[in-house]
């Protein structure tokens, strides 16, 4: 069986550890010390969003191409 190793670009994982700090808060809510409203700014949340959507896209390019072969 010939399995295909899967990987995110290399710009886009160095990118992605922005979010590690989005899901430690929303796993662990007392982590944030304050609230989220007060540690996060409009530009930064953009970015962490914008960061998100590039992955799924990626993700669901990826998972529709090896449906096809």
């Amino acid at each position: 069986m010939n399995e295909e190793v899967f990987s995110l670009p290399e710009d886009l994982e160095s990118s992605i550890y922005v979010l590690n700090k989005y899901y430690t808060v929303i796993r662990y809510p007392d982590a944030a010390n304050g609230l989220p409203s007060e540690s996060v700014d409009e530009e930064e949340a953009v970015r962490a969003i914008r960061i998100a959507e590039e992955v799924i896209e990626y993700v669901k390019n990826y998972v529709y191409s090896r449906e096809d072969n």
